[in-house]
Order: C-alpha cells, then structure tokens, then sequence
C-alpha cells in the first residue's frame, strides 16, 4: 500500500549520495533500489525531472528531484 505525499523536503548526503530526510520524522536512506529520469509533458512546458526509489529504515520511498527549481520531494510513500 503507498500513500500520496507530494511534499518539498531537505535531503542530506553522505558524499553525493541520499543520506536522510525527516518528514515528521527522520527517514535514513539505506539504498537507492531503481532511478530514472522523466522529461515531463514537453508540449506543456513541464520540466524533466529524476525519479529515485529508495529503501529507508521505515520504508520504501519515491524521491523526485526537480532540476529546474533544485528541489527534493518526497512523492510517496509504500509500506
């Protein structure tokens, strides 16, 4: 089950990789499970953005980082 959160959050890295995020509470990375890039309905104007799910010690999450506006989102969340 995955729930819907779509909401800016801080990252912190260890180097260049995902290392934590608190969203009510904090949220370590364990590893990054699948990553890829999405270009956005071009015709719309959306900008592209890079999609990583990754494995906390809570959960599976889907991280969203916009380029354009170098901001992380937290998109959701699965238990």
């Amino acid at each position: 089950m995955s729930k819907l959160i779509n909401q800016p959050i801080q990252l912190k890295f260890k180097g260049s990789f995902p290392a934590a995020f608190s969203f009510g509470r904090e949220f370590e990375v364990k590893y990054i499970a699948n990553h890829w890039r999405e270009g956005g309905q071009w015709w719309l104007d959306e900008p592209e953005l890079f999609v990583y799910e990754v494995v906390t010690n809570r959960c599976r999450c889907e991280l969203h980082f916009l380029p354009g506006l170098e901001q992380w989102v937290l998109y959701r969340l699965a238990d």
